[in-house]
């Protein structure tokens, strides 16, 4: 009888030991899924942290009208205005938002036109007097950010050269105005830029898209870091991230595009 209740005793006793290993382990496990998903909660956040900075620091311009900046940046006439939407609006090619390294640069605009049928426009780039590129085009047929890039036949931009572009939009007429047609016209400057030895080396150690974003971003070069954003978010339409680093990065002040930073992104 005595060895039977040893034997239940050590028995009750291997088992609250075995029991207790057990719970300390999944204590243990709990509290490193815990650390891990704290971090990568953290590291999303960060994420979302980028901050553009101009290499010429001067403050935005002011949209609409007649430009009066030197560069001669912004737009000019009216065409289908509508007080609910943003005026028609450039998004690359003003003051600190000129650089792009790409030969072949993608060139961004907010239009606020929604049509049945698309009205038709005409793009052209100019390096002093000479007209380098000339195509036309047509707008979407509803409101948004869109994009006209140059095509491989285009000149490739060269290196510290500053370039004007103009986008002329054709407003034919209404059914209440017996003017004739008119046109509305955007323009802006591109200089294209040699990467600094930096500067590529931080791209090569970029390992996602965000990261890039994050180089071009601290370089000042406004036309990849816009591109890359664009285009990451017409992939990736649902990610939350991606949409909040658009918003944070059109309305910081080096920018001034916040009233157009809740417009959709038209894929071309």
């Amino acid at each position: 009888m005595q060895q039977d209740t040893e034997n239940f005793l050590l028995f009750k006793l291997k088992t609250t030991f075995f029991v207790t290993i057990v719970i300390m382990t999944l204590v243990s496990c709990s509290r490193e899924v815990f650390a891990e998903s704290h971090n990568l909660v953290l590291s999303n956040s960060q994420e979302t942290k980028i901050r553009f900075i101009p290499a010429q620091k001067k403050p935005p311009p002011k949209r609409g009208g007649n430009p009066s900046a030197p560069e001669g940046t912004g737009s000019r006439g009216k065409c289908f205005e509508s007080q609910d939407r943003p005026p028609l609006t450039i998004m690359v090619g003003s003051r600190n938002l000129q650089l792009t390294i790409d030969k072949r640069p993608t060139f961004w605009m907010y239009t606020p036109y929604d049509r049945k049928e698309p009205l038709s426009g005409e793009f052209s780039l100019q390096n002093g007097d000479n007209e380098v590129f000339r195509t036309s085009f047509k707008l979407p047929t509803k409101s948004g950010v869109f994009s006209i890039s140059l095509p491989p036949i285009a000149p490739g931009l060269e290196i510290g050269s500053k370039y004007r572009w103009y986008i002329d939009i054709n407003c034919p007429m209404t059914e209440v105005s017996i003017e004739a047609p008119t046109t509305v016209s955007l323009t802006g400057v591109v200089k294209r830029v040699n990467p600094s030895s930096e500067m590529t080396m931080d791209l090569s150690n970029a390992k996602t898209p965000v990261e890039k974003i994050k180089v071009y971003a601290k370089y000042g070069v406004w036309f990849n870091t816009l591109t890359e954003i664009a285009q990451q978010r017409i992939k990736k339409s649902q990610d939350a991230n991606l949409k909040k680093i658009w918003i944070q990065l059109l309305s910081q002040p080096e920018v001034g595009l916040e009233e157009i930073s809740q417009e959709s992104i038209i894929e071309n």
